[in-house]
């Protein structure tokens, strides 16, 4: 096919076949027989992808000159937005040390009918270029007088640890996401998650795939990676969780991985009274084989040994402490406006009656007696700094859905490092009094005890 198609007069050969293999033997018989200079390959797999094949594509060995994989490229685009909300490109160069954005101004720029030697006044200590400008239909190199108008598209050169910054002084606030889901787990989903939580500080990212095998893979490519994986406080929330922990760890111990890990439960509480637990069994049995259990004895907790400060959880419920709670709001935020904020979260309204300066104060039955999940009070506690809760009622197993949700809230504000201002009708230690979720909430207990010192 190739003497047919003349390939000894081509000056270049692109092999974009729908096999790996066949690219790769079409740039060798490219180089070999036909002596085209230049080869370029699309390569899908994975494997063939993995940084230490890279010193086979070569001369000696394979002829491919530039390897091109649409599926990597693809997650490499969708990173570029992300990692630059209200841009409508982004690029990085120089091992991303210099950024070029692509931003449409519009009339929330403050810059506009602006000159360009103007700038560096408004903005001394902006590390940014303007190297371009499209307004309508027409490209213009900007000159130092010409002005931004509304509606441009201008393109910048600039340092990209001001990226931020950069986007604001350009009329763009759009906050960078970061819980992120992503349907669908084949190549550009994994090279997306893997490329976002290394690039985005602090990035929550989940991967929904009903192909099973794509766990397996995930398993297979992080036990490349890591023969030691150490992590704090496994827990099991829900039956996805817990299946999708059955099989990573099945592959993970089958390739040799060895597991680090703490919890508050020994392996036979995990996921206790959960729904379908019987499913994770197995996982359990294999957890309790493949590690040595290691029980740490009780202790005086390290909390209260560096705690000092007022103690914030105000009891019994009565007009009095509730006067207090005002004050404390009031010192808190003073110079800034007290206004209603309502979170929109999946679909779900969750309505804050006081904001301000970055504290938020609800009732307990508004966060806890509503069907809201774990991922709700995460997000709750990346938008506060604190949370002030009130009439926090006496809990019990006949209060077990609130329970449950009162344990996420406190877990998701601890990990956070929100501070907790409540008022309750008993003393955070008896709050508690029923059976079902005694163990987890003497962590509960241990936890509020740090998170209302303010």
């Amino acid at each position: 096919i190739l003497e047919k198609a003349n390939a000894s007069e081509a000056d270049m050969i692109i092999a974009v076949t729908r096999n790996d293999e066949i690219n790769m033997v079409i740039c060798q018989i490219a180089f070999s027989i036909f002596n085209i200079p230049k080869k370029i390959a699309r390569i899908r797999s994975q494997d063939y992808l993995n940084p230490k094949f890279t010193t086979v594509y070569n001369k000696e060995n394979l002829p491919i000159d530039v390897i091109i994989s649409p599926e990597l490229e693809i997650a490499k685009s969708i990173q570029r937005k992300l990692e630059a909300p209200g841009a409508l490109d982004s690029v990085p160069f120089a091992e991303n040390k210099i950024r070029l954005l692509e931003i449409l101004i519009n009339d929330n720029c403050n810059l506009i009918n602006i000159k360009l030697n103007e700038l560096t006044k408004k903005h001394p200590n902006l590390d940014a270029n303007i190297i371009g400008i499209i307004r309508g239909e027409k490209f213009l190199i900007p000159k130092k007088n010409d002005e931004i108008k509304k509606d441009d598209k201008i393109y910048v050169i600039i340092n990209s640890s001001q990226m931020s910054q950069t986007l604001e002084a350009f009329g763009h606030n759009e906050k960078i996401s970061k819980k992120i889901l992503i349907v669908g787990g084949g190549n550009i989903g994994f090279n997306l998650a893997k490329n976002l939580e290394e690039s985005l500080d602090a990035s929550r990212v989940k991967i929904v795939e009903k192909d099973k095998d794509s766990v397996v893979l995930v398993g297979q490519d992080l036990a490349k990676s890591a023969k030691l994986l150490c992590f704090d406080e496994m827990e099991v929330k829900d039956i996805a969780d817990a299946m999708i922990l059955s099989r990573l760890f099945d592959v993970m111990f089958n390739e040799g991985t060895i597991l680090v890990t703490t919890s508050n439960q020994p392996p036979d509480g995990l996921y206790k009274n959960g729904l379908h637990r019987d499913r994770i069994l197995p996982f359990i049995e294999n957890l309790k084989v493949n590690t040595d259990i290691i029980e740490i004895p009780d202790g005086n907790d390290w909390r209260n040994r560096s705690l000092s400060g007022n103690r914030m959880w105000l009891s019994p419920i009565s007009k009095t402490n509730y006067e207090k709670i005002d004050k404390i709001f009031d010192t808190l935020s003073i110079g800034f406006e007290t206004r209603a904020e309502s979170i929109d979260i999946a679909g779900r309204k969750i309505f804050i009656p006081k904001v301000a300066a970055s504290i938020a104060r609800i009732d307990f039955n508004d966060l806890c007696n509503k069907p809201l999940a774990a991922s709700d009070y995460i997000e709750i506690a990346l938008r506060y700094k604190g949370i002030i809760l009130d009439n926090i009622p006496t809990l019990n197993d006949e209060m077990r859905n609130e329970t449950r949700r009162f344990i996420w809230l406190i877990d998701a504000l601890y990990d956070k490092n929100c501070f907790l201002i409540a008022s309750s009708q008993t003393n955070f230690a008896t709050l508690y009094n029923g059976q079902e979720w005694e163990f987890e909430f003497q962590r509960t207990v241990s936890r509020i005890t740090e998170m209302t010192q303010l």
